[in-house]
């Protein structure tokens, strides 16, 4: 739990195997922010050596899923479980440094009228990522002493977003529940994030991203491989089309167009 006068934090994180990437990733957090939040962990038919490792946790809240069923799903289970006054959605290959937890809530402080906030990193798409040099990138000691760089130059800085990418943001409580869950037809994963960010945008929150928060992604890891990650962003690009796109069109061209003409003031 945060001291008092706090908000409690949750850190929701779906785990399907790629058990190297959540050892960094918990080890990551525990270092820089170790006490300060709830942990969720929701295994989504992960193969027996990560169910071991999932075992052997103590002090996180664990629910497991038989079969895959998809990140908005994993992430569903996980904000139901969560307790926190924020909820931080954490893909398991992502790195947090000093201060990296502490700054998205810094970020949801700032501003009560945001009700989700994101990092800085490496890879992703959007103006969230910072492009940095090959030998950088791959030099874990190096990454540190420029997260810490980027925090002290940019502290306390945000700037408004229409989207947030879904490997790590941290959501208000008060806007999840406005909002509510992410949407389950995007299946293995891809476009429930902007789909999310429509929503709360929509409900009237606006959306930051913490400039003094830089974290590590390795990007797609439990998707096993690029291919099978851009197979499912081409379908749910679909998804995502016929919800916000082809729907809104449908619903305009079924107007009766005499309506307007038999109402009389």
């Amino acid at each position: 739990m945060l001291k008092k006068n706090k908000k409690t934090i949750s850190v929701v994180i779906p785990v399907y195997n790629a058990l190297p990437d959540l050892k960094v990733c918990l080890a990551s957090l525990l270092r820089t922010a170790g006490g300060l939040y709830q942990l969720v962990l929701v295994d989504n038919g992960s193969g027996p050596e990560t169910r071991r490792f999932l075992s052997g946790l103590k002090g996180a809240v664990r629910i497991r899923n038989r079969t895959n069923l998809g990140f908005s799903n994993a992430v569903n289970a996980g904000l139901r479980a969560a307790s926190g006054d924020y909820i931080a959605v954490v893909n398991s290959d992502v790195a947090f440094y000093q201060g990296g937890l502490q700054g998205l809530a810094a970020c949801l402080d700032a501003d009560p009228s945001a009700g989700a906030c994101g990092p800085l990193t490496n890879r992703t798409v959007g103006v969230q990522r910072v492009t940095l040099d090959p030998k950088l990138e791959r030099n874990r000691k190096s990454l540190g002493t420029f997260a810490q760089a980027l925090a002290l130059k940019f502290g306390g800085e945000y700037f408004e977003v229409h989207r947030l990418v879904g490997f790590c943001f941290m959501l208000r409580r008060s806007a999840f529940e406005s909002v509510g869950l992410l949407d389950e037809r995007f299946g293995t994963g891809c476009f429930e994030d902007f789909d999310y960010c429509l929503r709360l945008r929509q409900a009237g929150w606006k959306l930051k991203a913490a400039k003094d928060v830089f974290v590590w992604h390795r990007q797609h890891a439990s998707f096993g491989g690029h291919d099978h990650f851009h197979t499912w962003a081409a379908r749910n690009r679909e998804v995502f089309v016929d919800k916000w796109c082809r729907k809104a069109l449908e619903f305009l061209d079924e107007l009766n167009p005499h309506l307007e003409t038999n109402i009389k003031s």
